[in-house]
């Protein structure tokens, strides 16, 4: 049975693996099941194919809906481990109230938990997946071939070891505010000296930001994007009353690191936006006269030669790739 799994910074597994390929369950994004391979050499981490694969992805919504599929991976993605994130809305990640990590979750049914200690003086994040969602997860790929699962993981918690290991987390000395943006919510984490200090998550995403587009200018849904990227049409007066209320709980995490843990962060990143980042920037400058980073689940990772399977436009879907890069991530950068 797969481990499950919380990020780099929060975890230890129990076997390294050098070639591992990344695979986001239940990401909706309607181009395919986003994946990723990668592999650690000679103290490097290494890009060999990445992409959207069509196979059936539709998580279980109960425990009696469980006919699994049996996924076959195109050659390119056949590594020998896969890491599967998974994008539920029955899923949870938060710091236990009662400090032990193990306390019941507010549902109705069985829970694969896993909790980790993520500061000395925090209580533990705790990570769950419903328990049909687990084992559905953990039968996709069938045994006897590769690749075999090695771990599952919660969307948000994928994220941020991607994050952690990147090299602007390095560089900002493991203090910052990151916000990891998916279609329905985003996550919001800050971390002092590495640790993970503080985790909210907001009922805002992309399409929240679409469809404010969508209605308030009269476009078709499917023109949002293009009006995002385009100099021709100010969103801005749309863009930012979406945004504000995403940015107010920035401002909040920014004062508790300052006023309860006397760490002033300066540093504030992004990923996941796929349209709009000089409105996500513009609006951030003004309301914490800061700059808002966007950091590409990329950055670190190096691109291998003609041998590689990879999309033209890679580096421009490359945040849709974020869960499962940091899947792949999490299990290879662990010691």
């Amino acid at each position: 049975m797969p481990q499950a799994s919380l990020p780099k910074a929060l975890i230890t597994p129990f076997k390294a693996y050098t070639d591992v390929v990344g695979l986001e369950i239940g990401a909706g994004t309607g181009a395919g099941v986003p994946a990723v391979r990668l592999r650690k050499r000679n103290g490097k981490t290494e890009l060999l194919a990445a992409g959207f694969l069509d196979l059936p992805d539709r998580l279980p919504a109960s425990a009696g809906a469980c006919d699994v599929p049996v996924w076959t991976l195109p050659s390119p993605f056949r590594a020998p481990r896969a890491a599967l994130a998974i994008n539920s809305p029955l899923h949870f990640l938060r710091h236990a109230a009662g400090g032990n990590g193990e306390e019941a979750a507010d549902h109705a049914t069985a829970f694969r938990r896993v909790s980790r200690q993520t500061a000395p003086d925090m209580p533990r994040l705790v990570a769950g997946l419903p328990e049909f969602q687990a084992a559905w997860a953990a039968r996709l790929l069938p045994e006897g071939h590769r690749p075999t699962a090695c771990s599952i993981q919660v969307a948000a918690a994928a994220a941020m070891s991607g994050f952690t290991a990147s090299p602007a987390f390095v560089q900002a000395g493991g203090n910052a505010v990151a916000l990891f943006v998916y279609a329905q919510v985003t996550s919001l984490a800050a971390f002092q000296d590495g640790g993970l200090v503080f985790y909210r998550e907001h009922p805002m995403g992309m399409e929240h930001l679409r469809g404010a587009i969508s209605s308030q200018m009269g476009i078709d849904a499917s023109l949002t994007d293009a009006v995002l990227e385009d100099t021709l049409i100010d969103p801005t007066s749309v863009v930012e009353p979406v945004l504000r209320p995403l940015y107010r709980q920035i401002e909040i995490s920014a004062d508790y690191l300052l006023r309860r843990r006397k760490c002033q962060v300066e540093n504030f990143f992004v990923s996941g936006v796929t349209a709009g980042a000089p409105y996500w920037s513009k609006l951030f400058a003004r309301m914490m006269n800061q700059s808002l980073v966007f950091c590409s689940p990329l950055d670190g990772i190096e691109r291998v030669g003609p041998g590689a399977h990879l999309p033209d436009d890679v580096v421009k879907r490359a945040p849709l790739l974020m869960t499962a890069l940091g899947a792949a991530r999490a299990v290879l950068e662990d010691r």
